[in-house]
């Protein structure tokens, strides 16, 4: 993978995401007002927000935010497909995805 490479997700996925975590946004600002009427618990210092309101919308927002990553990646790879007619690089590894190979590769040693 060469640094061009990768430089040129980073801005593909920047390009997606601004646009994407926007559109993302609106649409979980309306599916809340569609289901209940007051405006969603944002900050978890309001005294009017209940344990229930903050809990739904924490899960819709963080549905939220999987869909806008999701999209973004795929969008990305896409993108970057189409331009260059290569394959895009492969995302970072995760924290578990590293563990999982440290723990691999220690099984296979002994």
């Amino acid at each position: 993978m060469s640094a061009g490479s990768a430089i040129g997700m980073k801005v593909l996925s920047i390009a997606i995401g601004i646009p994407a975590g926007i559109v993302t946004k609106k649409a979980v600002e309306r599916v809340w007002l569609a289901v209940r009427p007051e405006d969603p618990p944002r900050k978890p210092s309001q005294r009017d927000a209940g344990w229930s309101d903050a809990i739904a919308w924490a899960a819709l927002s963080g549905a939220g935010v999987v869909v806008t990553e999701l999209i973004t990646r795929r969008g990305s790879e896409a993108a970057f497909r189409a331009i260059t007619g290569n394959e895009p690089p492969p995302p970072k590894p995760t924290k578990a995805e590293k563990k999982a190979a440290k723990k691999a590769g220690k099984t296979e040693q002994t």
